[in-house]
């Protein structure tokens, strides 16, 4: 476990560095910081996931589907996105917590508009 956690703690580490930088004064948003596991939950504005996730594929940002965590992956808020940041390399996790914190920051901005 030592390993595996010496491999995927930066990965972690950095999706959650930049979520702070960019997210942390977005109305509505949080995130799980994990002290264990694969993922890391994503709340979004009410009614916005689903957005997140299109925009993020779009650009070329593969995530797993919103409400994903749910039963039957049905979330009646459509506020949450699971982030799994263990397979790509460390450098191509900061470019995509980056992309999802803009894609959060612009579905943001269309719900309030």
């Amino acid at each position: 476990m030592d390993r595996q956690r010496a491999l995927i703690g930066p990965k972690f580490r950095k999706v959650l560095e930049v979520f702070e930088a960019k997210l942390a004064s977005v109305p509505g948003v949080s995130w799980t910081r994990p002290k264990g596991g694969y993922f890391i939950s994503l709340e979004v504005p009410k009614g916005c996931a689903q957005r997140v996730v299109a925009l993020a594929q779009e650009a070329g940002i593969e995530l797993t589907p919103a409400g994903a965590t749910h039963p039957y992956g049905k979330d009646s808020e459509d506020r949450t996105i699971r982030i799994a940041p263990t397979f790509p390399e460390l450098a191509e996790v900061g470019q995509a917590a980056e992309g999802v914190a803009l894609c959060v920051m612009l579905a943001a901005a269309e719900k309030a508009a």
